[in-house]
């Protein structure tokens, strides 16, 4: 639509470069094959965590150092959970919510699926790889009970975890910031999700119709030098920028060992794909995810198979002629 003005070379060099952002992030500025042509400059980062309850996973005699290293040990945990008559042993959005896309992108990379090929010009919502990371997300619709059945925010899900009513929450940061004051440190602990973690947040872009250019790149340089980057601190969003990431090792307690923890997963994690016409797949897929997860809560024993099949393959086809015609 041409609404974008790219950065120079000279202004984004002001700005930092890749190496000093969360590399995600810098990548996900950029279109393929035309690194040299920046959009946008990361501003905030967020990342997918599993929060969970000491003293549940005790209870159930589970293993914490390896509760959640795999897809198929995190399916173990929560099934132990279960057994062990935790009410509610996990927790996620199941009605209409981006986040549904944020959390299952971590298991299809775990199965070494994607949603799109790297050319952007093909979806990959049917192949084989892909539909084994979705189906071992929607399995997991097993643990969910009632109570928790049919939440469209991460703000209700937080609400759950922080009242003692869930065991195993996915997240982003702002829970660990909310259990603070609400949980004792050493009842919470936290894990990556299987795979590669999810790395999502908000870029700063400037308009190419704006009328206050040379004020519009300033402020972008403001926002993101290391002295404000670092007053972000912990919070529901993280700085982008490496060097504000270790300035906030110097906390003390778990919340130090939150930040190595984060620092760890936001210097491996992977973005959505940057191509083109992705703002329309995310929406259509956003929505198909919830009519997905509307059938298989229908059901004890979901043909999971059959549930993606009939769901993603008119999907997936309309957005093939899309890509394809672009």
């Amino acid at each position: 639509m041409n609404a974008l003005r790219p950065f120079n070379t000279l202004e984004a060099s002001r700005m930092g470069n890749a190496a000093q952002y969360i590399p995600a992030c810098w990548e996900s500025a950029h279109l393929p094959r035309q690194q040299s042509a920046c959009w946008a400059i990361p501003w905030l980062a967020d990342v997918r965590v599993l929060y969970y309850r000491r003293d549940l996973l005790e209870q159930a005699g589970v293993d914490e150092q390896n509760a959640f290293e795999s897809a198929e040990a995190l399916a173990e945990t929560l099934e132990r959970l279960q057994k062990s008559h935790v009410a509610a042993p996990w927790v996620v959005p199941t009605r209409f919510s981006w986040r549904t896309l944020h959390n299952v992108a971590s298991w299809i990379w775990a199965a070494e699926g994607d949603f799109v090929s790297p050319d952007g010009k093909r979806m990959l919502l049917l192949e084989s790889k892909t539909l084994a990371g979705l189906k071992a997300y929607f399995s997991l619709g097993r643990f969910l009970s009632a109570e928790v059945c049919g939440l469209a925010s991460t703000t209700e899900v937080n609400q759950l975890f922080l009242d003692g009513r869930v065991a195993v929450a996915l997240s982003s940061g702002y829970l660990f910031e909310a259990a603070s004051p609400a949980i004792e440190f050493e009842r919470v602990g936290f894990a990556s999700p299987p795979g590669v973690p999810f790395i999502g947040g908000s870029h700063l872009v400037v308009w190419s119709h704006t009328r206050l250019e040379r004020q519009a790149v300033e402020l972008v340089q403001y926002l993101t030098s290391p002295i404000v980057q670092q007053s972000y601190g912990l919070g529901s969003l993280l700085p982008v920028r490496l060097d504000a990431l270790d300035a906030l090792r110097t906390l003390t307690g778990q919340a130090g060992e939150f930040v190595r923890f984060l620092q760890e997963r936001l210097h491996h994690g992977r973005a959505l794909p940057t191509v083109y016409l992705w703002n329309v797949i995310e929406g259509r897929l956003t929505s198909t995810l919830a009519q997905i997860w509307e059938e298989v809560l229908k059901s004890t024993q979901p043909d999971l198979d059959t549930v993606l099949e009939r769901y993603l393959t008119p999907l997936n086809q309309h957005l093939d002629i899309l890509l394809q015609n672009n």
